[in-house]
């Protein structure tokens, strides 16, 4: 099973240097102490993402916007700083449905796992600038 071996060495790579050019770039533009579960998460995310674990990037930059928005004096309704509603929206959306699933009409199948690698792909990267959003929020 492909995406249960290891990616190859240029592939992590690649995976890692986009992630960790996104980051640089996000952290230039300053923010406030971001969590330190957000940070710690961070950790994961970045493993997950070069792995090619697309729905646990998702799941886990999810997590790290939702550590990000519990700020003091805002509500779990609150768009997290940084994000705009719509972005906000789509991943919990996202989320909600691959924690929560509908087994009639899942979001993820065995088949994605095969055929739609590359949309999931494309899903993880949106997720991670979300994360990346909300822990730096200067940036959007």
């Amino acid at each position: 099973m492909e995406h249960l071996d290891l990616p190859d060495e240029a592939v992590w790579d690649e995976r890692r240097l986009w992630f960790e050019g996104r980051e640089a770039a996000a952290a230039r533009a300053g923010a406030p102490a971001p969590s330190e579960q957000a940070c710690a998460l961070m950790l994961d995310l970045q493993a997950v993402f070069c792995a090619g674990a697309w729905s646990a990037a998702v799941i886990l930059a999810a997590a790290i916007v939702d550590c990000q928005a519990r700020a003091p004096g805002t509500r779990n309704s609150d768009v997290p700083q940084g994000l705009d509603a719509g972005t906000w929206r789509w991943l919990r959306t996202l989320r909600n449905r691959l924690v929560h699933e509908d087994r009639a009409n899942p979001v993820l199948t065995i088949d994605d796992q095969w055929q739609r690698r590359a949309e999931w792909e494309r899903h993880a990267r949106r997720a991670v600038e979300a994360a990346f959003a909300a822990l730096y929020p200067g940036v959007a």
